[in-house]
């Protein structure tokens, strides 16, 4: 039996001045045994830290036979190769064992002992650009520790003070363990750490090959799936006002996408602007929305006009000069020269847009391609300019405020079909 009533003794003498016996805990006062208290928390917190260290095929196992795992190998190496792709930008500092389960629902989860879980459902769902950023958001859950912290939050302080009065650590790994394993269905992720996964699974993301218009575009299908108090699957007991709007979510994936493009790509409701001209408002497809369309499409030319102009310095300024002309602060090389606009040479092949030889979309029934590559040569080679956040936001209102009366019409259809269509009863 291994004893740490002497740790937690030390830590309530640190944080009170004095030693107060354990066995008079509970005679103690409330400030004493508030204390006591954290001291157990502290030393809780080192053995999961530990554990998210050390214990990594044991958490897999246990969290696997929770979960179960899809059968097969197409959903494993999908996932394998995306995280490889992801890992190889060098931003990535602890290691993950990633596969996928059994669950339809859209939802994805980080555990203790750096175990990531996509449900098939979600995989099913997303592109491997979108499935690419769903991973980078659930990475960073893990490099800033945010299950130790959740987990810690699952489990009451007077819990640990009964667990540290039987001087047992053994016992505190055991029920450490089962928490951890059952946060899977009860994770506690706060407003900020939902925020900070998305902000540095951003920064990841838009350094690999993946279309980075597949963060905003992710988010935009579980909005449209379970509306903007979505909390990372519905089955999880989180306060909704813990965790942002996904509108807002979905606003600031844009907004980061839009400053990587050097600000000259903007999506506004589901139309996609290039230097503040509408170039593409794309119908819908299969099971992609206008506006998810319209995110996939400006990632592509936000590549495009990244390749030419870099990343904006601030986010409400267009990147007017292009990087063969940028000082390392990125303003003109030699102040008195004229700035000489890059070179676009935008084409259609069959149903496919190319923009300086990237595919940008490709057409579906409904989509006037002529139209698009007029407009996108024309937007290209226009004065490099934005639209001000407060005009994004307008228009995004807007569309959301056309995208719910348009649901709840539907569903109003739906549900007066379904009564016409019922027997009459019987008088």
């Amino acid at each position: 039996m291994i004893h740490w009533k002497e740790a937690l003794t030390a830590g309530f003498l640190s944080l009170t001045l004095f030693a107060v016996p354990v066995g008079t805990v509970m005679a103690a006062s409330w400030w004493q045994t508030l204390a006591y208290g954290a001291a157990a928390m502290t030393l809780a917190k080192q053995q999961l830290t530990k554990m998210d260290d050390g214990a990594k095929q044991q958490m897999l196992a246990s969290t696997q036979a929770k979960t179960g795992v899809v059968a097969g190998e197409a959903y494993g190496d999908r996932l394998e190769g995306i995280q490889r792709n992801i890992v190889a930008t060098g931003m990535i500092e602890r290691q993950y064992d990633v596969y996928a389960n059994p669950s339809e629902d859209l939802n994805a989860f980080e555990t203790i002992g750096g175990v990531i879980s996509v449900n098939k459902g979600m995989m099913d769902a997303l592109s491997d650009d979108e499935l690419a950023f769903t991973l980078c958001h659930e990475m960073q859950h893990g490099e800033k520790r945010h299950a130790v912290n959740g987990v810690l939050k699952s489990i009451g302080i007077a819990t640990l003070v009964d667990v540290a009065l039987g001087g047992d650590l053994n016992v505190l790994d055991v029920l450490l363990g089962s928490v951890a394993v059952n946060y899977i269905d009860n994770e506690v992720v706060t407003m900020d750490q939902e925020k900070e996964a998305d902000a540095h699974g951003f920064d990841v993301f838009k350094n690999t090959q993946y279309n980075v218009g597949g963060a905003a575009s992710s988010m935009q299908l579980v909005y449209e799936q379970y509306g903007e108090l979505y909390q990372e699957g519905f089955k999880r007991i989180i306060n909704p006002n813990n965790h942002p709007q996904m509108t807002s979510r979905i606003e600031k994936l844009a907004f980061r996408m839009s400053q990587w493009s050097g600000n000259h790509v903007q999506v506004g409701g589901d139309v996609v602007y290039v230097n503040a001209q509408p170039v593409i408002h794309p119908v819908p497809s299969g099971d992609y929305s206008p506006r998810r369309r319209a995110f996939l499409a400006a990632g592509n030319l936000a590549r495009v006009t990244h390749n030419e102009y870099g990343e904006a310095i601030d986010e409400d300024e267009v990147q007017a000069v292009p990087l063969n002309q940028q000082d390392k602060k990125g303003k003109k090389a030699h102040k008195d020269a004229p700035i000489y606009p890059p070179a676009w040479n935008v084409a259609q092949h069959g149903s496919d847009i190319y923009v300086n030889g990237l595919r940008i979309m490709t057409c579906a029934p409904g989509d006037d391609g002529g139209a698009i590559t007029q407009s996108l040569e024309k937007a290209l080679k226009a004065e490099p300019a934005m639209l001000s956040e407060k005009e994004i936001k307008k228009l995004n209102k807007e569309w959301k405020k056309q995208y719910e009366a348009d649901k709840k019409a539907k569903e109003e259809a739906e549900q007066a079909t379904a009564e016409a269509q019922q027997p009459a009863e019987a008088s």
